[in-house]
């Protein structure tokens, strides 16, 4: 998300041009994440008699629950630059703030992720480190091309 807040919001200065077009490429982004996992999960075999509707309603869930986070995670962007969108902030404050509210969320991902497969803390915060780098790297390449 914060990539593409770096892109749009070079070619639109106010915050409702980039929500709007950020929130479009979130959903695209989405829907091709959900159809990777249904095309991924289709030759999964339930059972050789398990009829093709079910196959695919079992791919389409699949898909589908394995997808949610990548929604989850523009939330805190999306509502940081809906605030922009609504005059509670200035549009470059809202557009900034996106920018660090996705660098805090990559952080938590990182952790959440490392964390997931180690209980040793330090690597948790190895990898929220790690995260919140490339989207710190995003933040510094919108400040050079801005």
């Amino acid at each position: 998300m914060a990539a593409q807040v770096v892109v749009v919001a070079n070619s639109a200065d106010a915050s409702w041009d980039v929500l709007i077009k950020v929130l479009a490429t979130l959903i695209v982004f989405w829907f091709a994440h959900v159809y990777a996992g249904v095309v991924a999960h289709l030759g999964d075999v339930l059972d050789d008699s398990t009829p093709t509707w079910a196959r695919l309603g079992a791919a389409i869930h699949d898909g589908l629950v394995h997808s949610w986070g990548l929604l989850l995670a523009g939330v805190i962007p999306l509502v940081v630059l809906t605030l922009g969108v609504l005059g509670v902030i200035r549009d470059s404050t809202a557009i900034w703030g996106t920018l660090w509210a996705a660098v805090v969320v990559l952080g938590l991902l990182g952790w959440l992720g490392v964390a997931s497969w180690t209980a040793r803390p330090l690597r948790g915060l190895v990898g929220a480190l790690v995260t919140c780098v490339l989207g710190a790297v995003l933040i510094v390449l919108k400040a050079i091309v801005h």
